[in-house]
């Protein structure tokens, strides 16, 4: 047999194969005062058996200045946190709550299979910790539940430097 040595990483599926090395067995007749062995039915499941759900992970989240543009920021405004939600299961969610340290929003539409949206939380803490919950009211039933749920450590960084103002011809 030969395997293979891997990291777990939350969130993330990993899929793993074992490869085995068929030998051969002599077959193994019954004796005559023996009775055969009996036989193990096993029923076959179809794809209407498999119950398909919902899976809402929380991506990731980060800081930033509102009104950044791309390296630089038009005026000084306040840091919000940036939380991008996603639906890695096999079903469409409803309706559902996402909380960042007891401030919720709401994501009316819900998520179609692989969609993400991504809600912005004004402010931060003094701490610079975050903890962010998908589904926190438990309205949708998930797949896998132990998994929405994201914590952040970030201080508040250094503000960005402002954009060069263009000048405007007068006439």
């Amino acid at each position: 047999m030969q395997f293979s040595r891997m990291r777990i990483v939350p969130g993330l599926l990993i899929l793993v194969s074992v490869a085995c090395t068929p030998t051969s067995i002599p077959p193994v007749s019954p004796r005559a005062s023996e009775s055969p062995a009996p036989s193990l039915s096993v029923p076959s499941t179809t794809s209407s058996d498999l119950s398909l759900k919902p899976d809402l992970i929380i991506k990731f989240m980060y800081i930033e200045m509102e009104g950044r543009q791309g390296n630089c920021v038009t005026a000084y405004s306040p840091y919000g946190i940036r939380v991008q939600v996603e639906n890695i299961g096999s079903a469409d969610t409803g309706p559902f709550f996402v909380d960042l340290n007891g401030i919720r929003q709401k994501v009316n539409d819900g998520l179609v299979i692989g969609q993400s949206v991504e809600l912005t939380f004004s402010g931060t803490t003094p701490s610079g910790r975050y903890e962010a919950i998908a589904d926190v009211t438990k309205q949708i039933v998930e797949s896998q539940e132990g998994n929405n749920t994201f914590s952040f450590i970030a201080p508040t960084p250094t503000p960005p430097p402002l954009c060069p103002v263009t000048p405007t011809a007068r006439p």
